[in-house]
């Protein structure tokens, strides 16, 4: 046996029976002018403390808000981007991400979960189930966080059980889409060192997307959730071990795809006639919530989680940290390319992939130097398969380009990786008030993977690869703060991040192309900001300035038949963010955020040609072109009432709007592939009683019903057609809460 799979076999077994222990904050804001406690830099710290640009939003902010979905967040977090494709999540952070069309891709912006990395975007699918707060830290974290945080990273962390007994029940029924679900938690102590949390939750959206060959609504998801927790703490102290199980499932039925745009070619009056005869034509002048697939489309996703976190003593003021980590996503989806009637062109892609994390590290001080170190090994397993069938191309297309795309094209893919990860930070107190805070990581990555493509369509030939690469990185940070008192910070940094390189798992192209591979990213980021606590404590200010420089960007692009992934050379993103909050005497909190983007590619030779390309044009350099997925504007705003009503009862009413910039989705430019900008508004109005732990609201999003779409693309060898992913629609919830 040898020492690496040893070294699994170890990890396994400390699922079971860890030797370390680790305790976990709870994060929850004890009133609404006082900060939230963040662990964004390994340590406890609250957010004036924090020498980073990070948002924090507790449990108790994203009920007010309605937040149910890892993509209602981007409304309350300037500089973020979260847009669902295909059941999969792309996040954007200061413009900088990883595109959705290759199935294999990492996120530029690391996803964690209660301290646990996890490599797959479907794992954010889960809903928000008695969460503590989420952080979003913003800039590349690559020192701090580790691997593939080069724009940014966003933890959860989950509410831990608890000493004192709770619990709560929720259930809630939407109107507009006929949607219902519940959920809830039970907590409290087992014995003198034992406690344990029970959290749930289950649900059924209804679907926003009219199928008119159906006729129904599709995009409906039923979804479930359950996790438990058991905390054990010795009688005598000296740390604690807290043990963690959670389980998911999510099940789209009907896709959320439809056309903004149907060309002029012979395929394209076919899908018109056939549309039309279901009723009403596939294209509107604009895009709008209804589609004509005849193929029976769905996503379902099951995901979990295993964490063994836990914490140890050593004494002299040292404490010995451990997080073990495994999770097991399982996904299968189904769609209509053609999104019409006719049976054309369909795909069903599967995935099966396991990860297994360790982290281990010794936080304490030594006179005024507060420092960290530690290491962190991570393995991976990835299982994907497409499959793509032409099924009527010899029908609607006419030879010989209809029998050469005749067929089925088989894309299996299969990867391992593996690495490990050194690390070190230190805060030193210069001074009483200035600090000067350092990081530094190396990441050794391996990964070996087998690329395939099984052709039956003759206009694509099979092929194999099987590769294997290896990557040594550092990552360093360096920050210096200034407190001007317990109310002011002011903060300069320079930090580093980077993503590993990988392999393309689904372009059916690479028997022509041979660019299997792509390489690493990295970035390089200056940041200064300033966090201010103004008038008694009511007034909160958090802002930053930043540019960052990527090399070897990697991109994900569409080419008229498929999407490429590859490196663009040289990209930069510059701009500004801020947040403010000011409660007005004890009834009313008014605030809101605000962000201006400056993204776009310094160097990209070889891009595809834009739309309006001159004629013949077959490459180009796309230098001084914005990035895809990049507003240049940003904002949010909100008041907050809570009035007495009653001895014991109060309302609290809420208003939000959300403003997001015109967005570009391809490289191409073309203005079907452009969401401009729109604004949302949601609103709140709750009833409750403190006495009786009981609150009735009504909570409303996107009141307007303002429809967008979160990607955008041309459909394949329908000529000058263009397809998107179409938000949701307005929903008006009633939502009933009981605490015991």
């Amino acid at each position: 046996m040898n020492r690496i799979t040893l070294f699994r076999l170890m990890l396994l077994a400390s699922l079971a029976v860890p030797t370390s222990a680790y305790a976990q904050a709870d994060g929850a804001s004890a009133a609404r002018d006082s900060e939230i406690v963040v662990t964004a830099t390994k340590r406890e710290q609250t957010l004036l403390d924090v020498p980073l640009s990070v948002a924090a939003v507790s449990g108790e902010g994203m009920e007010a808000m309605g937040i149910r979905q890892f993509n209602d967040l981007q409304s309350s977090v300037p500089n973020l981007q979260i847009d669902q494709t295909n059941g999969n999540f792309v996040v954007s952070m200061r413009g900088l991400g990883s595109g959705g069309g290759n199935l294999a891709f990492e996120q530029s912006v690391g996803f964690f979960i209660d301290g646990v990395y996890s490599g797959r975007s479907r794992s954010m699918q889960t809903a928000m189930m008695d969460v503590a707060r989420v952080e979003v830290v913003r800039g590349p974290q690559g020192a701090l966080f580790g691997k593939n945080t080069n724009a940014g990273a966003i933890s959860v962390i989950s509410r831990a059980p608890t000493r004192q007994f709770e619990a709560q029940l929720r259930g809630r029924y939407e109107f507009e889409n006929d949607g219902y679900g519940g959920g809830g938690f039970v907590s409290g102590p087992l014995t003198d060192s034992l406690s344990t949390r029970l959290s749930f939750q289950a649900g059924h959206e209804g679907g926003y997307m009219y199928n008119r060959v159906t006729r129904r609504d599709d995009n409906s998801n039923n979804n479930m959730g359950i996790r438990g927790q058991l905390l054990f703490e010795p009688a005598g102290g000296g740390g604690s071990i807290l043990f963690k199980a959670e389980y998911a499932e999510n099940n789209y039925k009907g896709g959320n795809l439809t056309y903004n745009g149907l060309g002029n070619c012979v395929f394209c009056d076919q899908i018109r006639a056939a549309s039309a005869a279901v009723g009403g034509p596939p294209e509107r002048p604009s895009f709008e919530r209804a589609q004509s697939s005849a193929y029976p489309e769905f996503s379902r996703t099951n995901n979990l989680n295993l964490t063994v976190t836990a914490k140890l003593d050593l004494g002299g003021g040292f404490e010995l940290s451990s997080i073990s980590g495994y999770q097991r996503l399982r996904a299968r989806t189904q769609n209509d390319i053609d999104i019409s009637p006719i049976a054309f062109s369909d795909s069903i892609h599967t995935e099966n992939s396991s990860q297994l994390s360790q982290e281990i590290r010794v936080a304490g001080a030594v006179g005024p130097v507060d420092l960290i170190v530690g290491g962190s090994y991570f393995y991976a397993r990835s299982d994907i398969l497409q499959e793509i069938y032409w099924n009527g191309a010899d029908k609607v297309l006419t030879p010989p380009i209809g029998p050469l795309l005749q067929g089925t094209a088989r894309l299996p893919f299969h990867q391992t990786s593996e690495a490990l990860s050194p690390f070190a930070a230190i805060d030193w107190h210069l001074t009483d008030a200035l600090t000067f805070s350092g990081s530094l990581r190396y990441n050794h990555e391996s990964k070996q993977a087998r690329v395939a493509g099984e052709m039956s369509v003759l206009a694509y030939p099979s092929y194999v690869f099987i590769r294997s690469r290896s990557e040594a990185l550092w990552d360093y940070s360096a920050k210096l703060s200034y407190k001007f008192g317990p109310s002011a910070q002011v903060y300069v940094s320079y930090a580093t991040g980077s993503k590993g390189g990988g392999y393309v798992s689904n372009d059916s192209r690479l028997g022509l192309t041979g660019r299997v591979e792509f390489e690493p990213e990295r970035a390089r980021s200056w940041e200064a900001g300033a966090k201010l606590r103004l008038l008694d404590n009511r007034l909160h200010l958090n802002m930053a300035a930043f540019t960052t420089d990527f090399t070897n960007l990697q991109v994900s692009s569409f080419t008229g038949s498929s999407f490429t992934t590859g490196n663009a050379a040289e990209a930069r993103s510059r701009g500004i963010e801020g947040d403010a909050a000011l409660r007005i005497g004890d009834m009313l909190t008014i605030g809101g955020s605000l962000a201006y983007l400056d993204a776009y590619y310094t160097d990209y030779p070889g891009a595809a040609c834009t739309y309006d390309a001159p004629a013949g044009c077959t490459t180009m350099n796309l230098a001084g072109y914005r990035l895809t997925r990049a507003p240049k504007w940003k904002w949010n705003s909100y008041a907050e009432v809570r009035v007495p009503v009653a001895s014991d009862w109060a309302l609290t009413g809420r208003v939000a709007a959300d403003y997001t910039g015109t967005s570009i989705y391809q490289d191409d430019r073309h203005p079907n592939n452009i969401m401009p900008g729109y604004t949302k508004l949601d609103a709140r109005l709750a009833l409750a009683s403190e006495a009786n732990d009981l609150e009735v609201a009504l909570i409303g999003r996107n009141l307007t019903n303002k429809v967008s779409f979160s990607q955008s693309f041309g459909v394949p060898l329908v000529a000058g057609s263009w397809a998107v992913f179409v938000n949701p629609s307005r929903t008006i919830a009633l939502e009933v809460t009981k605490g015991f």
